[in-house]
């Protein structure tokens, strides 16, 4: 991509300890705030969709209890609604060990086994990646991910440091199925994603606001026009866009997509092949086909 990087804004990677992580920190609070995060999605239009969570103590659950709740919370939800929720569970790169991630895995597998259909469908990658531990310590942890047939995302080219260090190199040897953001990546690196097909989620407001984009030959700050969409629309396969997240950019599911089909010329019917590429990169593959018959019929009442 051409141009100097821009340099991120620090709020971006620590806005969630020092304001997220402390309005949500009890179990109350977030038992109140699943179904509200939900009710807006699903008031948004959104039919499947995958939430990810980092596991965490809050001050009346330790994290195991804080993800059991979260589970129940989104297995209520689905015995209940239409929209389809899955949880995604996390690693923070900057402050779990292996140790930490052995037992985010571990409690995946478990919560995997345990409902039908199976809530918990991968393991992600996140946290501030100026602060990264040795990734190749997880490793071993992303070879028993590819055993035990559990899908990896990983935040994936958020600053060019992760392009000079090797990060890039380590991450794609745990064959994730998505990778997030995607901004700071060499020509190989984007030609090996697309050859795999490995579908990048792609955050436009979220990448503008904080400032994560290549900066303009001239100088100027990029807007969402100069976002990599454009690239991986036209030369790429699957292909999502991500919220990343509402609360914090006040951008919906709806308005990134209105984003893409106005800074990028997208038509009513390529907006339908966007959703179509987007569930291509599902975790839960038995989505894929009902969202697929969805879409079938959007596109016969589009024509209608």
């Amino acid at each position: 991509m051409s141009g100097s990087p821009t340099s991120t804004d620090a709020r971006f990677f620590s806005h969630f300890n020092n304001y997220i992580y402390e309005l949500v920190n009890t179990r109350d609070a977030l038992a109140f705030a699943i179904p509200a995060l939900l009710s807006e999605f699903a008031a948004d239009g959104v039919t499947y969709l995958e939430l990810r969570t980092t596991p965490r103590a809050l001050s009346d659950a330790s994290a195991e209890d804080t993800v059991e709740l979260i589970h129940d919370e989104l297995k209520r939800w689905n015995d209940e609604n239409a929209m389809r929720v899955r949880l995604i569970l996390s690693i923070d790169q900057a402050k779990h060990d292996r140790a930490d991630a052995d037992w985010v895995v571990d409690t995946a597998l478990r919560l995997r086994s345990s409902a039908y259909p199976p809530l918990v469908v991968g393991v992600d990658v996140c946290g501030d990646p100026n602060n990264a531990k040795d990734l190749t310590a997880l490793d071993p942890v992303f070879e028993r991910c590819q055993r035990e047939d559990l899908p990896a995302v990983v935040h994936f080219g958020e600053i060019p440091k992760q392009a000079e260090n090797g990060t890039l190199d380590v991450m794609l040897r745990w064959n994730p199925r998505r990778v997030g953001h995607a901004i700071h990546l060499p020509d190989a690196v984007r030609d090996e994603l697309v050859k795999r097909d490995i579908a990048p989620e792609l955050c436009l407001s979220c990448n503008v606001l904080a400032n994560m984009l290549p900066a303009k030959e001239n100088g100027e700050k990029p807007s969402h026009g100069d976002h990599h969409f454009g690239w991986w629309w036209k030369n790429g396969g699957s292909i999502s866009l991500g919220t990343d997240d509402v609360g914090v950019f006040g951008a919906k599911s709806s308005d990134e997509h209105y984003h893409a089909a106005e800074h990028f010329g997208l038509s009513k019917e390529q907006l339908v092949e966007l959703s179509r590429r987007a569930i291509q990169g599902a975790l839960d593959r038995d989505a894929i086909k009902p969202v697929e018959r969805e879409l079938d019929s959007f596109s016969v009442l589009e024509k209608l």
